[in-house]
């Protein structure tokens, strides 16, 4: 993943805000969503909500951590008769952005919290 934005925006008063918008443009398949269910047994196709923990500088890293709020669901049989209502959990994780400086490629990794 390429957050170009974020990197363009950082030690600027909008750079959270542009981070933010950044990974809830995301597709919900570029983030470790699914190993973070603990209700549902799929993610929902819905855009993540981003909440900024906190950001610093680790040498050629911008390292974010943050918190998303997302749907999960529980996937029925799929049968024609399978009466599994599809309701989703609101679902919540933590996850560290090691961003590079220079190129904005993005490692994401899930934080056990």
């Amino acid at each position: 993943m390429k957050l170009d934005k974020t990197v363009a925006a950082w030690g600027t008063p909008k750079f959270q805000e542009v981070l933010k918008d950044e990974i809830e443009q995301r597709a919900v398949e570029e983030l470790p969503l699914s190993q973070a269910l603990r209700y549902g047994n799929y993610v929902a196709d819905e855009r993540p909500a981003v909440m900024v923990h906190r950001v610093e500088q680790r040498g050629a890293l911008i390292v974010a951590r943050i918190g998303l709020f997302f749907a999960g669901i529980d996937a029925g049989s799929c049968c024609a008769n399978d009466p599994t209502p599809v309701q989703p959990h609101h679902e919540y994780c933590v996850v560290q952005l090691e961003i590079e400086y220079e190129t904005g490629e993005t490692k994401v990794r899930l934080i056990d919290e």
